[in-house]
């Protein structure tokens, strides 16, 4: 009888990773954030362990990447740790590998989670769902798991319907007016060069789009969440072609910078940076209709652009004025040990997620630091 309890793949097993990249690549709602090469990327970001459990029964089984994370704290004067797991930064979630699964597939999926977690020591398990399948839905039907299972809502994103193209100006139908305005002045004043991750030259723009964004986060004094290691950009490189870099030029000198992921369906801008030249002259709008234009040339429907640091922020209201759909991002939190979790979240200094709100929904869910 085949094997139907959950199985760990691990990016450190060569015949793991192929497995991994198969199932991914078969999923009729494949997208790059579910590939092994981006989890093992953002293992780099606070040194997790990157892994991917397959569960759920045989006939709709289901992938989550997640990253394994150990954290050192001090309870009762005794130094201990915990261990905890959540899906990639991003919009990647849990992958159906025969379609969205039924809520019955849910609840089988949702009991292997349980137990893997209990087995492994894990305290909970964040899973960001994919805003643009509404894996949201998914969870509703699942009351069983009502006193271990949060929904936290974290407002909307935005994308560009690329179908909806004005082929004549080659830009969004939709575009807001002052969009308009800013693509205008950015063509007639700068130019953009493209990169790719397999590219010869890929470290070199790399490098540029790094200065720029080290730049912005320290010029806004970003907390640390927004803060990425460069090891980071250089095992992004790993998705080869599905990683698009794109850097906008006033002249010989780079004013600003985007870094585009592409799966079969939907684009998603990652990582974007302007300088003060950059910001005069529209390098924001620039870039992303050009993300948009790179996106279409790949075949992908939407290209995704996320949402602001908080709903309805200025840049929320950026990323709205492309004139694309907007759709609704949540995430969930699986508790597995119980009296352990709330143990961590008395803690004075709690990181996310044991210092959220305890209720079902909460509209700010991002990392506290």
């Amino acid at each position: 009888m085949r094997e139907t309890g959950p199985e760990t793949l691990l990016t450190t097993n060569s015949p793991d990773v192929k497995r991994w990249t198969t199932l991914v690549e078969r999923s009729p709602a494949q997208d790059v954030y579910y590939s092994p090469e981006y989890a093992e990327a953002t293992a780099e970001i606070e040194q997790t362990e990157p892994i991917a459990l397959v569960a759920g029964p045989p006939s709709c089984r289901i992938l989550a990447p997640l990253l394994i994370r150990r954290t050192p704290a001090t309870i009762k004067i005794s130094r201990s740790e915990w261990l905890d797991a959540s899906t990639p930064y991003g919009y990647g979630g849990l992958l159906g590998l025969s379609g969205h699964p039924h809520p019955d597939a849910m609840h089988a999926f949702l009991y292997q989670l349980n137990d893997w977690c209990l087995a492994r020591g894990l305290v909970c398990c964040v899973i960001r769902l994919h805003p643009l399948t509404a894996q949201n839905l998914w969870f509703h039907t699942n009351d069983y798991w009502s006193e271990q299972l949060q929904i936290h809502s974290r407002g909307t994103t935005s994308s560009i319907d690329l179908a909806q193209w004005d082929d004549g100006l080659d830009q969004p139908c939709g575009l807001r007016r002052d969009r308009r305005a800013d693509l205008r002045l950015a063509t007639s004043t700068l130019r953009t060069t493209w990169t790719t991750g397999e590219a010869h030259d890929s470290t070199q723009s790399l490098n540029i789009f790094l200065a720029l964004y080290e730049k912005l986060i320290e010029r806004n004094g970003a907390d640390r969440f927004f803060r990425f290691p460069e090891s980071y950009f250089v095992k992004l490189k790993m998705l080869g072609s599905r990683l698009g870099i794109a850097l906008t030029w006033y002249g010989d000198e780079p004013v600003g910078g985007n870094l585009f992921l592409a799966g079969p369906r939907y684009a998603h801008g990652h990582l974007a940076a302007t300088n003060d030249i950059g910001r005069k002259y529209g390098a924001s709008t620039f870039l992303i209709i050009e993300g948009a234009r790179w996106a279409r040339q790949r075949g992908c429907e939407l290209l995704h652009l996320g949402g602001g640091i908080k709903p309805g922020d200025s840049l929320d209201d950026f990323k709205r004025s492309f004139g694309g759909p907007s759709h609704v991002y949540h995430y969930v939190t699986f508790v597995a040990d119980r009296k352990r979790f709330d143990e961590i979240c008395k803690l004075p200094f709690a990181s996310w997620p044991y210092n959220l709100l305890d209720s079902a929904t909460q509209h700010d869910g991002r990392p506290k630091e």
